[in-house]
């Protein structure tokens, strides 16, 4: 209990409602917090304690009857403390008391145990409880804290986790779930690690948390109704929840966790000798297991960081990010940079979902400007507890010598302030998504028309970054595949991930042409390739005389 006691003075010290400081102890900790109202002492025992100097075997003796002190009588104290003396020296045996000794020397012995106990009382007075001092996070620390350094995004309403689902109770509890279960996860171990080295957490830090903690308590209370609903139609949430995580690995790797633990139990005693039987079984079994340690995760999030580079990435990101999205904004709004109505627009109202000013902010200064606004960080880092850094103004940013490198904006979309490296990061998500698809490891595209309409919208995003990229690389970069197809055909920007509108950009949406055929203008680059084969557009014909195979990944079916 006292590491529970510990941990909610702890948070409650940070600034942190007592409710919500009991729930944050409890979950650090593991023990349950008392029922009622949790008082802080205003005093507390001294951080050292101190032993009176006595009789060897009067301290032995204190040791072995301290249990049964009375808090605040010494009196009382003294007379247990007495009679175990009694006993230790002899003047009586177990089972007597001290009314069977001799009443002087009984005298004797009290005296010496009141005198022990109020100096051992006078060593150890209670002082004044005060915030114990709190450490500041190292910029490199915060790196690491996602659930203290950022506002973490809403799983019901993240697109990314909205479009895996298929609209059935059954899914939409299990998929919120599992987010929940990853959020708390996050959230306790950032919590503890604060905890463990008395880490202090600033005004934005509070911010994070206490929005983070809203949108797991929002998350759970959603998790929690659908699983009435699924009760009240006589369902097991439970076996729902386990059945679909089942289904996960079922249809990544074609069999159970049990069934090849079941299998590989049984050829050690029977098929020693197949060796590759027993590699291929293990491996499997090893591919689950960094799906639950975490490793799989950890090589996706190598691709995430690859998306994401250059000096603007890294512990202090969080601050770059707000001191460039506010000069930005006054740099286009004063003309000394160009760039889209929605980039100009994210900049003025921030919290942007895709547009990142970090990006903006590198191209149009250059990855060197992000030491400028270290100094002027280190210089002006905001005291504990204050809000968080102040941005001065235009002016004074322009005095530490931030000139545009680039006045112009690099192409039309946000997705052309991306490094041609970036590009590629995206590409090869995009590729292994599609690969899992073709090998039929989505447990959300169930027909052949879904893992078709999947596939084909994956497509067309690659083809957008594909083009991209060979726009933004040097000339020398290899060209990347499919760039075949986009040399002849007209490329629609799509609205997804900060690429700017059509409005933003005056696209005519009239009826346009290829190879003599006119467009819808939606299409996708499997239409696109068939009209070019065929000199007929597949939404002409009659449905029944099919659809070419092709496109920039060929699809295979099994």
């Amino acid at each position: 209990m006292r590491k529970f006691f510990e941990a909610f003075v702890y948070f409650v010290e940070n600034g942190i409602d007592p409710k919500t400081a009991k729930e944050f102890a409890e979950k650090v900790t593991g023990i349950k917090a008392p029922e009622g109202k949790i008082e802080i002492p205003k005093t507390k025992g001294p951080d050292e304690f101190k032993m009176p100097e006595a009789k060897q075997d009067v301290i032995e003796a204190s040791d072995n009857v301290s249990g049964n002190y009375a808090t605040g009588d010494t009196k009382y104290n003294a007379d247990i403390l007495a009679e175990e003396l009694a006993r230790k020296r002899g003047f009586i045996k177990e089972g007597q008391d001290a009314s069977d000794m001799s009443q002087i020397e009984y005298s004797k012995l009290y005296s010496e145990a009141y005198q022990f106990l109020s100096n051992l009382n006078r060593l150890n007075k209670p002082v004044k409880r005060t915030p114990t001092p709190k450490q500041l996070i190292t910029r490199r620390e915060r790196g690491d804290l996602l659930f203290i350094n950022t506002k973490i995004s809403n799983p019901m309403k993240n697109k990314m986790v909205l479009q895996g689902l298929d609209g059935t109770t059954e899914s939409v509890y299990s998929q919120f779930r599992i987010e929940l279960e990853a959020y708390k996860d996050g959230l306790e171990k950032n919590l503890k690690f604060l905890e463990a080295n008395n880490k202090g957490l600033g005004g934005k830090d509070l911010e994070n948390v206490r929005y983070n903690m809203k949108i797991i308590r929002d998350l759970e209370n959603k998790v929690n109704q659908l699983a009435d609903e699924l009760i009240k139609a006589d369902k097991s949430p439970e076996k729902i929840y386990q059945d679909f995580r089942n289904v996960q690995l079922q249809s990544r790797f074609g069999t159970t966790k049990k069934e090849l633990e079941q299998q590989l139990k049984k050829d050690e005693g029977i098929f020693q000798s197949m060796d590759k039987s027993m590699e291929k079984i293990k491996k499997l079994l090893d591919e689950m297991e960094d799906i639950r340690s975490g490793k799989a995760e950890k090589d996706r999030m190598a691709i995430v960081k690859r998306k994401y580079q250059g000096k603007g990435y890294g512990p202090s990101e969080g601050i770059y990010r707000t001191l460039a999205r506010q000069f930005l904004r006054d740099e286009i709004e004063s003309g000394r940079i160009e760039t889209t109505p929605s980039i100009y627009n994210a900049m003025k109202d921030g919290n942007h979902p895709f547009i990142d000013p970090i990006k903006v902010f590198r191209h149009h200064y250059g990855d060197d400007a992000f030491d400028t606004l270290e100094k002027y960080i280190d210089s002006n880092y905001p005291e504990f507890g204050s809000p968080g850094m102040r941005y001065p103004g235009r002016f004074e940013f322009r005095k530490l010598g931030l000139v545009p490198k680039n006045k112009k904006a690099p192409g039309k979309t946000y997705a052309h302030y991306s490094l041609p490296d970036e590009i590629d990061a995206e590409i090869e998500e995009i590729d292994n998504l599609i690969l899992d698809y073709q090998a039929g490891k989505s447990p959300f595209t169930r027909t052949k028309q879904e893992l078709l309409e999947a596939i084909n919208e994956q497509n067309k995003k690659r083809a957008q970054y594909v083009k991209i990229r060979n726009e933004i690389a040097p000339e020398d970069t290899k060209v990347k595949p499919g760039d075949e197809l986009l040399e002849t055909a007209e490329v629609t920007p799509i609205k997804q991930e900060g690429i700017i509108s059509d409005v933003d950009l005056n696209i005519d949406r009239g009826p346009k042409t290829f190879k003599g055929v006119e467009l819808y203008g939606d299409e996708t680059f499997d239409e696109l390739k068939y009209i070019e084969e065929n000199g007929v557009h597949p939404r002409d014909i009659d449905p029944r005389e099919g659809f070419a195979e092709g496109g920039i990944i060929s699809l295979t079916w099994r």
